[in-house]
């Protein structure tokens, strides 16, 4: 059986104890290899460890709990779900796009639900992972791996135009209109994509050049794409692109 490590946080012993509980009766498949009360803990046993799943109440004696999460690097790579006794909480979770969101008093039945979406979403990735490792990005790609939540799709490098950075996930624009949402950061794609002519215009855009017009310099920088769509250039990215356009 697969383990899959996590991470409680959780600053009441009564429901930390609950929790461990219920994942040790019903799911045996979850290695706890930490734990932390408060805010400081929770960035310290961060700093040393690197879960699959992060067990996390919203409200840490009185502080807001993504204080704890909003500068860790592998953040994309953890599923979160969220324990809460607040409803209020849950539209600021899902932004920083949780796995789930559950209530206490915690329903057992829920938190197995909860516990098998992350693992689904963590064995999709890996699969991802393993498609575009095989189709080896030392030359040009052909074809991309995109992971979401039920399904991997291949879809061919020379319909993407452009992709789009949406917090931990990445939404593929393709040249027959449509979108297609990834569960990988736009950071992995710009590394698989590095000899395939894809540039990153904006810290959220990463821009396959073959679709793109020209550069619109007037009210500041945007690229004029194929489609007739304007991407905004950020400033810092307006020097790296002329000289990967060998303009400089």
């Amino acid at each position: 059986m697969k383990e899959f490590s996590a991470i409680i946080i959780e600053d009441e012993k009564d429901h930390s104890d609950l929790l461990k509980y219920h994942l040790k009766s019903l799911c045996e498949e979850i290695n706890l290899i930490g734990e932390a009360r408060n805010v400081n803990e929770a960035k310290l046993v961060l700093k040393k460890m690197r879960p699959d799943i992060i067990f996390l109440d919203m409200n840490l004696e009185g502080k807001n709990s993504f204080r704890v999460l909003e500068k860790l690097a592998y953040l994309h790579e953890i599923e979160i779900i969220i324990i809460s006794s607040h409803t209020e909480y849950a539209v600021e979770a899902f932004k920083h796009l949780v796995t789930d969101y559950l209530l206490k008093p915690l329903k057992p039945e829920s938190l197995v639900l909860a516990v098998k979406k992350a693992k689904r979403n963590i064995e999709l990735s890996n699969l991802a992972s393993q498609e575009n490792d095989f189709l080896d990005n030392s030359t040009p790609l052909k074809q991309i791996a995109i992971p979401s939540t039920n399904e991997v799709q291949i879809v061919p490098v020379d319909q993407v135009l452009y992709l789009e950075s949406d917090g931990r996930y990445t939404i593929f624009h393709l040249e027959d209109k449509t979108t297609k949402m990834a569960s990988k950061n736009i950071g992995e794609y710009e590394k698989l994509l590095t000899n395939n002519h894809f540039f990153r215009i904006h810290h959220s855009l990463l821009v396959n050049m073959n679709f793109a017009v020209n550069i619109h310099k007037k009210d500041g920088n945007y690229l004029r794409m194929k489609s007739q769509k304007y991407l905004p250039i950020s400033k810092r990215k307006v020097n790296s692109l002329y000289r990967f356009l060998k303009l400089k």
